[in-house]
């Protein structure tokens, strides 16, 4: 097995770890919280798939990855705290 695929299941549990937050949560914030760290896995595993397949024209992909599950948090945090208004 090589590097790449050990880290590959290491960020594959982590992110079974923060899914596990979104479900159980108790509160929408922990909910918040782990949609923002599994955003942040997938991230980190585009980029780790960059690497092994040496194609730079994924870490496209994982800027568009990362904005949206910033710009996703942010809106969803914002929802929440104004009540569901925009």
């Amino acid at each position: 097995m090589s590097f790449y695929h050990l880290a590959m299941s290491l960020i594959a549990l982590s992110a079974v770890g923060s899914l596990i937050r979104i479900v159980i949560g108790p509160t929408i914030w922990d909910r918040l919280l782990g949609l923002g760290l599994t955003s942040s896995k997938v991230t980190l595993a585009v980029i780790l798939a960059s690497f092994m397949y040496e194609a730079s024209y994924i870490l496209d992909l994982a800027l568009l990855f990362s904005i949206l599950g910033f710009l996703i948090t942010v809106l969803l945090a914002r929802f929440v705290e104004r009540r569901g208004v925009l």
